[in-house]
């Protein structure tokens, strides 16, 4: 779903970059990649009692989610999977208030109680935002996974941030994250307002479990680790909350951070977990 705004406004940057000239970043003119439908018949059963909802990121679309969402649903999953915010470039705010429809609604079509949320980049924050921050969200999660989700944020420029020395390299870096990430792109840059307000406690929310997955090739979040949320295991729920490196399973992988959502490894990671964390 693309919604094309005339004015919109992007996170505190600090760049002082204007944003209201941004009405469509380059990044959604070019083609999605796959096809994935939501089947509105499916319905959990006892041995999968919770829809799953598969939340995309940034300039891309939930036809990422096309291998993913067709291993699950093999696996017995009723899988759900919106596309909102133009390609997830909109302001995260704006982003995050159509999820929270459509998370109510996928639970009032198919009666559960609780949904199992799988965020990619964007799309963990994004459900972060509404398990957080929405009146008795909390409730209606049994498990979070976060595939390589910038928690506490990027640097601007993700990998080549150190290179980052001149004001002209800063203002083409800035350029670049404006036309092709629109104000989404400047909400993750570490230290925004919105990600300040959403770590200042990272206490887990009870009855919910979380898995944080981040890959050491990640070229975009900067650096790799701050896509896990928790860093310190709490003692007292040990199994509720996990950091794991793709690469702690497969140590030569090289998976870049577009190609979480489809990569096979991370998928059987995916999949496992979810298995783990709702048996």
């Amino acid at each position: 779903m693309e919604q094309a705004k005339g004015q919109e406004t992007g996170g505190d940057h600090g760049s002082g970059a204007d944003l209201t000239s941004v009405t469509r970043p380059l990044s959604t003119r070019i083609p999605a990649r796959g096809l994935f439908e939501d089947d509105w018949r499916a319905r959990p059963t006892t041995e999968r009692p919770y829809p799953v909802v598969l939340v995309h990121g940034t300039t891309t679309t939930k036809g990422d989610w096309m291998e993913l969402g067709r291993q699950l649903r093999a696996a017995g999953w009723a899988v759900f999977a919106p596309d909102f915010g133009n390609r997830a470039t909109a302001p995260l705010e704006e982003s995050a208030d159509q999820l929270a429809a459509y998370f109510d609604v996928v639970l009032k079509a198919t009666g559960a109680k609780k949904l199992i949320l799988v965020g990619h980049s964007q799309g963990g924050i994004l459900c972060r935002m509404w398990l957080e921050q929405a009146p008795g969200a909390r409730h209606k999660v049994k498990h979070l996974v976060m595939l390589a989700t910038p928690n506490h944020g990027t640097e601007m420029g993700g990998i080549i941030n150190p290179l980052i020395r001149s004001p002209r390299a800063s203002s083409f870096v800035d350029s670049v994250v404006r036309n092709w990430f629109g104000p989404a792109g400047f909400d993750q840059i570490t230290g925004t307002k919105i990600l300040d307000q959403l770590n200042a406690d990272t206490t887990p929310l009870p009855g919910v479990s979380y898995t944080c997955i981040a890959t050491r090739s990640d070229t975009l979040i900067y650096p790799p680790d701050s896509c896990f949320l928790f860093r310190n295991e709490l003692p007292e729920k040990p199994d509720a909350i996990r950091n794991l490196w793709v690469q702690d399973f497969h140590p030569r992988a090289i998976v870049l951070h577009e190609d979480m959502p489809y990569d096979r490894r991370v998928r059987d990671i995916v999949v496992a977990d979810i298995e783990r964390f709702t048996r």
